[in-house]
């Protein structure tokens, strides 16, 4: 295939400057558009973080006090992006998933916009948060998917798997942005201006993916039901996916549950204010960016498989022991140990959502990554869960027994799936054709 390069970059890419700069970028930053859509995501995951992985679930505990409506918040964000996310790929799919973008991130924003304005004139009430919650998140069954079915197409395939670290660095980076900005907003200024920071950042983040310039790719036909069911027997047909999936799963179902609980940590184990809470989420966010590192720099001979299934278990142990940590309010340890968190965290997440991203084929790649964002909306859902253990047993205890499910997990896959286990950077041919089917 000839490559698009030259259309997605700027004018003068032949210039020896701009070929001197490109040398040391990586190679998915050598298209124009790419660092577009790049900057435009910075803006709106640092929104997305600040707002649903800090400012509701501050605005919540705030109002009620009670563990278990952080679980309650989670249910209204999760449920409409579980149900609707198959749906949110297909169409990905069969229209320009750029548009799907902006009017999600639009619309998202608008919502956010008006929950901000009645906090501020002290209007609020849990059902309007709520009711933001659950719009919110069925904006996000159509974002999410089309998010990832957007970025592949403005590089060509080689460059896939850098375009995908560099996005999940975005991801991964602002945990060190997003919360430690939510907090020090809260703290000096108000839950609203938080709130309404976050709505600009989605505002330019709809406008940038709008214009964006795509690679082509047939789009879908047929029925929508006929379509969904396709994607769905693609991803059982094929282990690997169905595996990393199920590792995916256990993170946001799981292993999450340390940022949802931030507020009661912060309140009732840790005894200190949002801005210090956002610092220590921030060191999970510099962990993160390492780990992302790591998994970039793999080469062909280097085993993705074990580094996908031993950072999960890596994973699992690093919480257990912030839980353990906290529980006795040492903050410093506690910090250490989220570093450790986010490295390991992104080791076996970017490792996974890379080797999805290359073996998918482009004309399923909205279903694909539709039903793999189903598993990244249980994320709020594992308010439930959590916010229910810790109501009656304390924060360090919930996260530890989301921590010991999912080494028991990444342990099962390790002894019986060979395929994952053996899984190397560099794939082998066969198995690309294998999964182009």
């Amino acid at each position: 295939m000839a490559s698009n390069a030259p259309e997605l970059n700027t004018p003068d890419l032949n210039t020896p400057a701009v070929r001197g700069i490109n040398r040391i970028l990586p190679s998915s930053m050598r298209y124009g558009h790419f660092r577009f859509y790049w900057l435009g995501l910075l803006a709106g995951v640092t929104g997305h973080q600040m707002l649903l992985s800090f400012t509701l679930g501050w605005l919540m505990f705030q109002l009620t006090g009670e563990e278990r409506d952080l679980a309650f918040l989670g249910i209204a964000i999760a449920v409409p992006a579980m149900t609707l996310n198959v749906v949110g790929g297909t169409l990905a799919d069969r229209l320009e998933p750029k548009f799907l973008v902006a009017m999600a991130q639009s619309i998202s924003a608008t919502v956010v916009v008006g929950l901000a304005l009645l906090v501020m004139t002290e209007r609020v009430e849990v059902w309007h948060l709520l009711a933001a919650a659950v719009t919110i998140g069925a904006l996000q069954a159509f974002d999410q998917p089309s998010l990832a079915a957007v970025f592949p197409r403005l590089v060509e395939r080689e460059h896939i798997v850098s375009a995908v670290t560099m996005s999940e660095l975005v991801w991964n980076g602002v945990r060190v942005l997003g919360p430690t900005l939510a907090g020090v907003l809260i703290e000096q200024l108000s839950i609203g201006a938080s709130m309404l920071f976050s709505a600009g950042t989605f505002y330019i983040m709809g406008t940038v993916t709008a214009f964006l310039r795509l690679r082509p790719r047939p789009p879908a036909t047929g029925r929508v039901l006929q379509q969904v069911f396709e994607g769905l027997r693609y991803v059982r047909k094929h282990e690997i996916f169905a595996l990393i999936m199920l590792l995916t799963f256990c993170n946001s179902m799981f292993g999450m549950t340390f940022i949802h609980l931030m507020p009661s940590f912060a309140k009732e184990v840790l005894g200190v204010g949002a801005d210090k809470i956002g610092i220590l989420l921030g060191a999970s966010g510099v962990g993160a960016i390492l780990g992302t590192i790591a998994v970039a720099n793999l080469r062909g001979h280097h085993p993705k498989g074990l580094a996908i299934l031993g950072g999960a278990m890596a994973y699992g142990l690093a919480l257990l022991l912030f839980a353990a940590a906290a529980s006795q309010g040492w903050y410093l340890i506690s910090m250490g140990m989220l570093f450790i968190v986010g490295i390991t965290n992104s080791i076996y997440l970017v490792g996974g959502m890379s080797t999805i991203q290359h073996l998918v084929p482009d004309r399923l790649r909205g279903r694909v990554m539709g039903v793999y964002a189903i598993t990244w909306s249980l994320g709020p859902f594992g308010m439930v869960q959590g916010g229910f253990i810790a109501q009656y047993f304390g924060a360090p205890v919930a996260v530890a027994v989301g921590a010991a499910i999912i080494i028991l997990v990444a342990i099962s896959i390790l002894v019986y799936s060979s395929n994952l286990r053996g899984l190397r950077a560099q794939m082998p041919a066969e198995l690309q054709l294998a999964y182009a089917e």
